[in-house]
């Protein structure tokens, strides 16, 4: 069972879900050491309307939907979008189909949602970046001041 212990580090998980990320979510998701106060979805193995809804799926096959889940970037900030769906599948997920999410992402787009939970949490947030950092810049670019507050 999971434990909210009062030594565990709190972390936001920006990720585009691709076979690697999941694994490295469903370890970090049953992990005592770790409080996820968010998943933030971004493209890059695969396009954003692919890896949102997978991290959506991902985060109910853990039984953990008790943290919001956001969309992202759908593109780079500079270059052109290139994917790996020859390695992690057309579905990012090496082809094994899931059932459908049932619930949504929240409405809060991620950088916005990096940014207040970065400020309501000074100093105590760690930004696991898996995935490119498109979302993780947006949020700088947007509020940075919150460079000296993220662990």
């Amino acid at each position: 069972m999971h434990s909210s212990a009062q030594n565990s580090q709190k972390v936001i998980i920006d990720t585009d879900p691709g076979v690697d990320d999941a694994f490295a979510l469903f370890l970090a998701l049953r992990s005592r050491e770790l409080k996820v106060l968010a998943v933030t979805a971004v493209a890059g193995n695969v396009p954003l309307n692919v890896t949102l809804p997978n991290a959506l799926r991902l985060v109910e096959i853990a039984g953990r939907t008790d943290f919001p889940v956001a969309a992202g970037a759908s593109s780079p900030l500079i270059r052109k979008l290139v994917t790996a769906a020859y390695a992690h599948g057309n579905n990012g997920l090496a082809g094994v189909e899931f059932p459908a999410a049932r619930h949504d992402a929240v409405k809060e787009p991620a950088a916005d949602l990096i940014c207040r939970l970065v400020r309501e949490n000074a100093s105590e947030v760690t930004i696991i970046g898996i995935g490119p950092l498109t979302n993780v810049a947006l949020a700088l670019r947007q509020d940075p001041e919150i460079v000296s507050m993220i662990r």
